[in-house]
Formats: structure tokens, C-alpha cells, sequence
């Protein structure tokens, strides 16, 4: 991962060398294609310097979890459930303060 690079006369190896790059890049849309400015930028470079090959879904997804503060599974399910067992009471200042509240902990997720 990624995949090495195929000796150019292999036709079959490249064929699946370019077809992987593709769904990666389908997969690298999928995360980016909504973001923030704010997210975007923290994302890695477009192409690594060290190797030259474009960052890699997996690179992304990384760094959306790392500026998001969710490493795991078990801490987004944390965050979820806390998210879903918010309540309000009826008055201005907590409504104001729930949607607040809850537009921050969905901004997490």
C-alpha cells in the first residue's frame, strides 16, 4: 500500500496499478469533496515530496480524523451517543444553547 510501481512492460501489473490510483482518487473525492477550507488545509499535499505519488485516501481520511480529534472507533461511538442523549428545556437561552451545542458536536463527527 500503495502499490509498488509495475515494470512498464507488464501491461496487466500497470492495468491494476492505474485502476487502484483511480478508486483511491474516487475514495480521496468521497472525503474532500464537502469539507472546509479550514479541514482542506489541513490536509497533506496533493503529492508527496519525498516519493512524488499523489497522497493516498488513507493519508486523508488520517488527517480529517486527527483535525476532527476521533482516533477510533469507540470515541466517535462515545461522541455519537453523548450527541443523541442531549436534551433542552424550553427556554431562549437553552434552546440557543442546545443548537449550539449540537452544532458542535456534529461539526466532531
Amino acid at each position: 500500500y500503495p502499490p509498488v510501481t509495475p515494470d512498464p512492460s507488464d501491461s496487466d501489473l500497470c492495468s491494476k496499478y492505474f485502476l487502484w490510483w483511480k478508486a483511491d482518487s474516487f475514495a480521496s473525492h468521497i472525503l474532500t469533496a464537502c469539507l472546509s477550507p479550514s479541514v482542506l488545509s489541513f490536509l497533506p499535499a496533493h503529492n508527496d515530496s519525498l516519493t512524488g505519488l499523489p497522497r493516498t485516501s488513507r493519508a486523508v481520511l488520517a488527517a480529517i480524523k486527527q483535525f476532527c480529534n476521533v482516533n477510533s472507533a469507540a470515541s466517535l461511538s462515545v461522541l455519537k451517543e453523548t450527541l443523541f442523549a442531549q436534551t433542552c428545556s424550553t427556554s431562549t437561552n437553552a434552546v440557543n444553547s442546545y443548537c449550539e451545542s449540537w452544532r458542535s458536536d456534529v461539526g466532531a463527527l
